[in-house]
């Protein structure tokens, strides 16, 4: 069976984070539907999230809003 190509998503840009024993990968990609960012964590196991990047501002404002709450405990 041949494979569907518009359903793959193509790499754009990866860069990575380790903290303690964890590592982040953030891997913004592109399919047939657009662009978006997966964060994997792996430590152990491997878990992921995915955003489409037109929710990535509102993400920010909401990492931000807990990055700052966590900087005044």
């Amino acid at each position: 069976m041949q494979e569907d190509r518009s359903k793959q998503s193509k790499d754009v840009f990866s860069s990575k984070l380790e903290v303690e024993t964890k590592k982040f990968f953030f891997d913004l990609k592109e399919n047939h539907k657009g662009q978006f960012l997966r964060i994997t964590e792996v430590s152990g196991g491997r878990s992921s999230i995915v955003i489409p990047v037109d929710g990535l501002g509102e993400f920010q404002d909401h990492l931000l809003e807990v990055i700052s709450k966590a900087s005044s405990s």
